[in-house]
């Protein structure tokens, strides 16, 4: 029950911290984290679309980089549109990226 509060206020956080960066391409709808589990639920409305779409991460995991940084990489990924799919699956699975230390509270621990 904890862990499922932490993740409820997690994920709040984290769609008030996208929302922000994506209010330009649309608006995030929903998010969901589930820190047990190492996944993510994404439902956006982009610019210009019609419907909502979703992204699901399967699995991701947090490592540390240089200095101490924290950094996600997703491993698996689907989206409800074959085009984002694809940019996902070119741009983003496998690829570090950086996040706030504040965010490993949210998403779990570094891998060891």
């Amino acid at each position: 029950m904890l862990a499922s509060l932490k993740d409820n206020l997690a994920s709040a956080a984290a769609k008030n911290l996208l929302s922000g960066k994506m209010e330009r391409y649309g608006q995030v709808l929903d998010l969901r984290i589930r820190s047990k589990e190492k996944t993510l639920a994404l439902e956006i409305m982009l610019t210009g679309e019609s419907s909502e779409i979703r992204v699901e991460v399967g699995s991701y995991r947090i490592v540390a980089g240089e200095g101490g940084k924290l950094l996600l990489v997703v491993e698996t990924v689907t989206a409800s549109r074959e085009w984002l799919q694809l940019v996902l699956e070119d741009f983003v699975v496998g690829q570090p990226i950086p996040i706030p230390a504040v965010a490993s509270m949210a998403l779990g621990k570094p891998d060891a």
